[in-house]
């Protein structure tokens, strides 16, 4: 079974000191991305994404997602510190997300299917609670040995994604390299 990333260590991902980490403006360029939008950021973990999403999104939402109410609990304090009051913060479970049916415009994964026991279902559910024309955006560790991150056989290579893709039958519009360690998969609904 593949391992969450404690709450207890938490720091680690909001560092952005990390020579793993990746720029959340850096992530924000690169989305299909509009101000008035509802964004799922779904394995949130404290909130790197969540809350710089959330700053963008002036006249939207972002779902602050997790398996861990403990991460979620530090998301409210990150964006209380900022005064950002947009992010609602939902418990899920790892394959079945408290969400409606085509609810949210763009649905973001940043290093979460390697971290789950089922990637399929978790895909299929995410593409459930994308509106039509809206946007699956998946963000993983490249499948290369490197001194941080996951180790290299909990990584998902990038065909493995493809294929994960291609079961929910969407097409994948952009492939793109994001910092030094990640790939991202643009898909739209």
């Amino acid at each position: 079974m593949p391992t969450k990333f404690p709450v207890e260590r938490a720091d680690v991902l909001l560092s952005k000191s990390d020579p793993g980490a990746v720029d959340p403006n850096l992530l924000i360029a690169e989305l299909p991305l509009r101000t008035d939008m509802t964004v799922a950021d779904i394995g949130s973990g404290p909130g790197y994404f969540s809350v710089p999403l959330a700053k963008y999104l002036y006249d939207g939402k972002v779902h602050a997602i997790d398996v861990q109410q403990g991460m979620l609990d530090i998301v409210v304090k990150q964006a209380e510190a900022v005064r950002v009051n947009n992010i609602e913060t939902v418990l899920s479970k790892e394959t079945k997300i408290p969400l409606d049916d085509s609810s949210v415009d763009i649905a973001l994964l940043s290093n979460v299917l390697h971290e789950t026991s089922s990637p399929t279902r978790l895909i299929r559910d995410v593409k459930r609670i994308v509106k039509k024309g809206g946007w699956i955006v998946i963000m993983e560790w490249k499948k290369e040995e490197m001194t941080v991150g996951p180790p290299l056989k909990e990584r998902m290579a990038l065909e493995d994604v493809e294929k994960l893709i291609d079961k929910i039958k969407l097409p994948i519009t952009a492939r793109r390299v994001i910092g030094k360690s990640r790939y991202l998969v643009l898909v739209e609904k």
